[in-house]
């Protein structure tokens, strides 16, 4: 090192230790620099018996009052501006500085940053000092206390607010191509309005300019609030090392100390740079979660996991202060879950050898603990709660999905052609960029409903093309009566063929997004078309003929899809993807329970070999289904056999429920009803109870209530276009309009509820 190397590293060394002493901290060089620490003890203790000098009358035409703060770099005064009358602060460089190159530029380029901003959270610069005066900058008079200190009285749904104001000033500078690289709540003084401000930019890193005035690899900044990137000297910052400070200030303001403290600063950057904080509400049990969140998503080591935005943080903080869900997931949980779980699993393979658990308990017990182990996946089926925004995304997307499969089934003139093209490919390309864009911006729990809606509605689409295109429209067998919607009596007849080509178009589909998102979800809607493409391919074998005079054929027929679908869940589980195969083998089950089932209630031959193997049977049905009881627990042991825990749940049976028992009882009084008033009442009551159901799931956290509602009221909008709204073309467009409002509506209800508040509060 030259000697004009090290004469400036000593300045640079001796303004931060002289930053840290006037903020109250410990004369502590950084790590990068510990071969200097000699030398900056010895300038030190000379900076400490020198006098700052006598004060300046006047700066740009001001009259200086008095010394407010002081700082390595210089101090900062208070004057005023006569000409205004008002007060403002000067902030000068040292003199024993101002010919020191770097120093000055570090100076300098506080005035550059600050100068294009004009933001209320964020301090004013006035103007620059002229060249024949001492290096200076006028700036806005900020009168107020540290953010901590302010925020010490307060709730935390003010500290949130007040936090909140932080972010936003943050972002502005962000917006303007400026990263501050010092935030602390030193740097952040609130009034007695609650407005904050922020200061202090000698630090600030000019992006947009590419200005950086620390050398590579240079530590800079406050210790306890710098991010990972500048623990470590990283070359390049983000915004994201900012949105770490920004974390590290709101734990502060949560449990009253920064997130990581050591004694020397080298045992300061390792704990920033490897360990995770203590939760905060371990140090306050009253802490919200919510906060709680937000904090750790801030403080995340790897920045992909951190708020890519001050923005996308300063809307969780809306979203808590709307008493909303936010969206931090932070990895902090997951972590800490990981940790003492192994330890755990340890403790439990030692009692299984000593045989203190039986093999069955020990099974159980893992089960649970790599349960608890796995991410919480962003479908909503998969979250440990539901909420009153994702409950209406996903209903939103159900009547989007709905409102499309009409298009499919009745004929509208006012949609006949192109139109209904038109409109089923808009359900489809907005809410597919809307998803992919979500996903990308790294707002999961929200894509995947986007997304989900894209499995749903794409098929239809393709369905509609088809028909209006008059694409595959080759008959079964030639025959008419063995096409499904001709036996449905649809008004819209497409042939089996086009329903098989728009299924299987739909699988490709569901693949891509489960490669894209690697979201298990997107398995279980390649299953689900997979399962109707099966069916597809029975119509197009002439299974409806069965229907009239072999109906335990049909069933016979579905005994190879169940298989289908058991060896399918089986190789993707030999493939190490548990995740998939979870979502085949339930396929494999209802197809097996429906299979035996109807052969036992339809199929001929069987009820007469029963009858004449056991004559006394006389070959009832309920003598069958004890036969199957037979079976299924046959198919029960088999797969006990294999040690694969899903494998093991194959075969077992599932229970009816409350919702089904219901919405079913109110299907049938549909159907049986002796007046058409009856009718109409029953036929508006279904989708309304579905509804009441689907949103009873949230206090009540019952999913099977949230599933049974949204299939019935599938069931109860197709009963009201058959019986109340038939060849009426607003209904569709109706449904699409309305599923289309409710997701948008849902995936920023915090906003419209912070918004509505506001309204009532002027009114």
């Amino acid at each position: 090192m030259t000697d004009e190397e090290r004469e400036q590293r000593l300045a640079e060394e001796l303004a931060d230790l002289m930053d840290q002493r006037a903020q109250g901290g410990k004369d502590t060089a950084t790590t990068a620099h510990m071969e200097l620490a000699g030398h900056l003890e010895a300038l030190s203790e000379i900076d400490r018996v020198m006098q700052p000098g006598a004060l300046p009358e006047r700066l740009s035409g001001h009259k200086i009052l008095v010394e407010i703060g002081s700082g390595g770099m210089g101090r900062v005064l208070l004057a005023v501006d006569e000409a205004l009358g008002r007060k403002v602060a000067i902030k000068t460089l040292a003199g024993r500085y101002a010919d020191n190159p770097v120093l000055r530029a570090r100076f300098m380029q506080e005035a550059r940053a600050m100068a294009r901003v004009n933001h209320p959270h964020v301090a004013r610069i006035y103007n620059l000092g002229p060249p024949e005066e001492p290096p200076h900058f006028v700036m806005e008079y900020v009168e107020g206390a540290p953010l901590t200190r302010v925020a010490q009285p307060l709730n935390f749904e003010q500290r949130a607010e007040l936090m909140r104001k932080v972010v936003l000033g943050a972002q502005f500078l962000h917006d303007q191509g400026i990263l501050h690289r010092d935030l602390k709540p030193a740097n952040i003084l609130v009034g007695a309005d609650l407005e904050p401000k922020l200061l202090d930019f000698g630090l600030a890193l000019d992006v947009a300019g590419h200005e950086r005035l620390s050398k590579i690899g240079e530590v800079v900044g406050t210790p306890e609030y710098l991010s990972p990137e500048q623990a470590n000297g990283a070359e390049k910052l983000d915004a994201r090392s900012d949105v770490f400070s920004l974390g590290a200030v709101l734990y502060e303001l949560l449990a009253g100390t920064p997130p990581f403290q050591a004694g020397s600063v080298a045992e300061l950057l390792r704990k920033i740079r490897e360990e995770d904080p203590q939760l905060p509400r371990r140090r306050d049990v009253s802490i919200p979660q919510d906060l709680q969140n937000i904090c750790l998503k801030a403080l995340e080591k790897d920045p992909a996991r951190r708020y890519a935005t001050a923005r996308e943080m300063a809307d969780d903080l809306r979203r808590f202060l709307a008493h909303e869900a936010v969206l931090a997931e932070p990895g902090a949980y997951s972590r800490l879950i990981s940790h003492k779980v192994g330890e755990h699993l340890r403790d439990l393979e030692a009692w299984r050898h000593d045989q203190i658990v039986s093999e069955t308990e020990y099974a159980g017990i893992r089960k649970r603990y790599e349960k608890l182990m796995e991410r919480e996946d962003s479908w909503i089926l998969a979250a440990r709660r539901l909420t009153l925004p994702q409950v209406t995304l996903y209903l939103g997307a159900w009547i989007l999905a709905v409102g499309a499969a009409l298009l499919t089934f009745f004929k509208y003139p006012a949609l006949a052609g192109a139109p209904a093209v038109m409109l089923a490919w808009a359900a489809v390309v907005p809410v597919a960029w809307i998803g992919i864009r979500t996903w990308k911006r790294g707002h999961y729990r929200v894509a995947i409903a986007y997304l989900l809606a894209v499995c749903l509605v794409a098929p239809v689409a393709v369905l509609v093309t088809l028909e209006e295109a008059h694409l595959f429209t080759a008959l079964t067998q030639g025959k008419q009566n063995l096409e499904l919607f001709h036996w449905l009596e649809v008004a819209k007849e497409a042939t089996n063929a086009q329903i098989w080509w728009a299924l299987v178009a739909g699988l490709p589909v569901c693949w891509w997004l489960r490669r894209f998102t690697h979201a298990p979800v997107f398995s279980l809607m390649y299953a689900a078309t997979a399962a109707m493409a099966c069916l597809a391919t029975l119509l197009r074998m002439g299974v409806l003929e069965y229907l009239d005079h072999n109906q335990g054929r049909f069933f016979l027929d579905l005994i190879p899809c169940a298989a289908l679908f058991m060896v399918a869940g089986f190789v993707f589980e030999r493939l190490k993807m548990p995740d998939d195969s979870q979502y085949f083998y339930p396929f494999a089950v209802a197809f097996t329970l429906a299979a035996l089932s109807g052969v036992a209630g339809y199929h001929e031959p069987w009820a007469q070999w029963l009858k004449t193997q056991a004559p006394w049977t006389r070959g009832q049905v309920e003598y069958l289904f004890i036969l199957n009881a037979g079976s299924y627990f046959v198919l029960d042991r088999i797969c006990d056999r294999f040690e694969s825990t899903q494998v093991r749940m194959v075969g077992k049976s599932f229970r009816f429920v409350i919702p089904g028992h219901v919405m079913t009882s109110l299907f049938l009084l549909q159907l049986s009803a002796k007046s058409v008033r009856e009718a109409r009442v029953l036929e508006w009551l279904l989708p309304a109870v579905a509804c009441v159901f689907i949103f009873s799931s949230i206090p009540r956290q019952m999913k099977n209530f949230l599933v049974s509602g949204l299939v019935f009221l599938a069931i109860g909008v197709y009963r009201l276009q058959q019986e109340v709204f038939p060849n009426r073309a607003f209904w569709p467009v109706l449904l699409l309009t309305c599923g289309l409002g409710l997701m948008v509506a849902a995936a920023n209800y915090a906003a419209l509820r912070v918004a509505v508040g506001s309204l009532r509060k002027k009114h």
